[in-house]
């Protein structure tokens, strides 16, 4: 067989070429440290590395979304830590304000400094975080959750909260609903409050009677509210208990004389048939007619009980009467700023346990992160010992190769002519 001498130079060309290229692959893995180059390099390899990032890419969003959650629970934290130390000094300031020693002049400048409170609380839950949401709106966190009206403050944002992932099948809450937080908290014991004079009645009790306690077990009757009457008869003041309908309750028969008020004393109606039982007690001396009304608790906003507490303390004050009325309504306040602390507390419980769950969660990503990089390095990372001496290998083939070139380069019958 004839070898002509264009064949023995292309031979030698594709020699050089292939040799030149398997050195340059190996260069370019040692370079990029990585052993699969190209899915062809090892097809399952390849598939595999893929898997892996894919992976690790979903956890490192997992563990971005754990950094903006920290970030957004503990700005709330230290919003409700304000919010609560600015409750306590309101119910400080609530306490100065109901002793008698108070005078007009120095009650309003309570209420003042108590509607200064008002203030920073609207401010505080219009908070926005460091992106410029706020933190109380609830998703239309673009939206200023609450507005002042001029009648109190109304809660414009949204009740549902965003919620976000941190693994694939653990959601976790960004924020606290702003209604819940500030505006849908219980009055009273919870169960019912004791408001002194009539429905609709401006002038109000005359006498000194101030409600000092409550309890209630059971369950309310629905749409049911009840009142104590105090008269004199015979120059004993006695009291009688009655339903919406005017109905006497107590005493139960009409015909009985009613209970002589004791101060302090206890007053308690349980129906035969059970279900639920009132008690309150009222100390002082009401005046023949005054009355107190037993309604069913609701719901009663912060910034609502902060506003009427200043205006009670604002209101002047001019003999036992007005003392009385003073000291209900500061009682009163004093239960619902104690209820507003009790939701405080409880939100920013639930807050630092999804902190927690937050770090938690946080642990566990870095965790499979670390196995999952581990992983892929074995998969895709060059062995450096073998390429190195692979790459040595194939340089000093390259040079061969080239040096054989150059001997049949020279090769020619014209040599021996």
């Amino acid at each position: 067989m004839r070898i002509s001498t264009t064949q023995i130079f292309q031979n030698g060309i594709d020699t050089l070429q292939r040799n030149q290229q398997q050195l340059n692959r190996t260069q370019l893995q040692l370079s990029t440290g990585k052993r699969i180059l190209s899915p062809s390099d090892d097809p399952s390899g390849a598939v595999q590395s893929l898997q892996f990032r894919s992976g690790i890419e979903k956890i490192e969003q997992y563990q971005r979304n754990g950094t903006m959650l920290e970030q957004r629970l503990n700005f709330s934290e230290t919003v409700l830590t304000s919010v609560a130390d600015g409750l306590q000094r309101v119910r400080e300031l609530a306490l100065q304000g109901n002793n008698a020693t108070q005078t007009n002049e120095t009650r309003g400048f309570i209420a003042g400094e108590i509607r200064q409170a008002l203030d920073e609380l609207l401010q505080l839950a219009n908070s926005r975080d460091p992106n410029g949401e706020y933190i109380f709106a609830g998703n239309d966190s673009l939206t200023q959750p609450f507005v002042n009206t001029g009648d109190g403050v109304a809660f414009a944002g949204d009740a549902a909260q965003r919620s976000l992932q941190v693994s694939s099948v653990r959601l976790i809450q960004a924020g606290d609903a702003g209604e819940r937080v500030f505006m849908d908290i219980p009055n009273g014991n919870g169960s019912f409050v004791v408001l002194d004079g009539k429905e609709n009645d401006d002038e109000g009790n005359q006498g000194t009677g101030v409600v000092s306690s409550t309890a209630f077990s059971g369950a309310w009757p629905p749409g049911e509210e009840f009142s104590v009457e105090f008269s004199d008869e015979d120059g004993e003041l006695v009291y009688r208990l009655k339903d919406s309908l005017e109905n006497t309750l107590v005493p139960k028969d009409p015909e009985s004389p009613p209970p002589a008020y004791v101060s302090g004393q206890p007053i308690v109606y349980a129906p035969e048939d059970g279900g639920f039982s009132i008690q309150f007690t009222i100390e002082g001396r009401p005046a023949d007619g005054d009355s107190f009304r037993v309604v069913q608790a609701g719901g009663q906003d912060l910034f609502r009980t902060y506003s009427q507490l200043a205006d009670a303390l604002a209101q002047p004050v001019s003999g036992a009467s007005d003392q009385a009325r003073l000291n209900n309504a500061v009682n009163r306040a004093l239960v619902d700023l104690d209820q507003g602390l009790g939701r405080l507390l409880d939100v920013r419980a639930s807050l630092g346990s999804r902190l927690q769950a937050v770090e938690n969660q946080n642990r566990i990503n870095e965790d499979q992160l670390l196995q999952l990089r581990s992983t892929l390095s074995e998969v895709e990372d060059l062995d450096y010992a073998e390429a190195i001496s692979r790459f040595n290998l194939q340089q000093t083939a390259l040079q061969a190769a080239q040096q054989t070139y150059v001997q049949i380069q020279r090769l020619s019958l014209f040599n021996f002519l």
